[in-house]
């Protein structure tokens, strides 16, 4: 096996996660000014909370539609000081969904449009839902339960079917290794239940409304795809 270098793999069956015991802290960092600028996000913003996140160690292609994700357990706040133009070095993992709905024949893919007081990519918008992947409570790793909660959450409506992993994503700009699924929903939400986004709609690839996030275009193909095969 070699280490995967590119930014997509396309999976043909679910990743492998494999979890360190040890807990992962940045040793190129001052730790005192990561607290620091973690005091003042958690002063602009009170839903920061500084619980475990999941450290991706790397992402290894197995040559048969499959990856290995190696992961170690953390802490969010050496990610959230990200915004503040500190580098720690982590790189969370997460997921992304592009669910499909079909209304008046057509089918599309929720997007929305992320609020000013999201944390990553105010303002623009992306396919939905999205979101970290904690450890669960007895220490495994579920981003399909994550995924569920978070479309629920975001969303407000729960998934039809199987929500199907088609793809490792890494995003470079929010810092991040993202699961990416792929379902059908049965009906298609008018308004945004959370606080991260303030609008959304049905779109295609072609049109998503801009600004989009970085995320979102490098997904366009897989967009496509998704949509496809709902046609066919």
């Amino acid at each position: 096996m070699t280490a995967e270098k590119g930014r997509l793999i396309r999976l043909r069956r679910p990743p492998v996660f494999n979890v360190v015991p040890d807990r992962w802290i940045p040793q190129s960092i001052d730790l005192e000014s990561v607290d620091e600028a973690w005091a003042v996000l958690s002063e602009r913003n009170p839903r920061y909370h500084d619980g475990d996140v999941l450290h991706v160690l790397g992402v290894v292609s197995n040559g048969h539609g499959g990856a290995i994700v190696h992961l170690a357990p953390s802490s969010y706040r050496f990610h959230a000081v990200r915004a503040m133009g500190i580098d720690t070095g982590i790189r969370t993992l997460g997921l992304k969904g592009l669910c499909v709905v079909t209304r008046g024949g057509e089918a599309g893919l929720i997007a929305g449009r992320r609020s000013d007081a999201s944390g990553s990519y105010p303002g623009m918008w992306e396919y939905l839902p999205g979101g970290g992947v904690p450890p669960e409570s007895d220490g495994s790793v579920r981003p399909d339960l994550v995924f569920k909660r978070e479309l629920e959450e975001e969303c407000g409506v729960p998934s039809s079917g199987e929500a199907i992993p088609i793809a490792m994503l890494r995003d470079d700009v929010v810092g991040t290794w993202e699961v990416v699924y792929r379902c059908t929903l049965a009906s298609s939400p008018t308004t945004s239940p959370g606080w991260e986004h303030d609008e959304l709609a049905l779109v295609t690839p072609a049109t998503l409304p801009e600004p989009s996030s970085d995320a979102a275009r490098a997904m366009a193909e897989l967009a496509e795809v998704v949509l496809d095969d709902v046609a066919t």
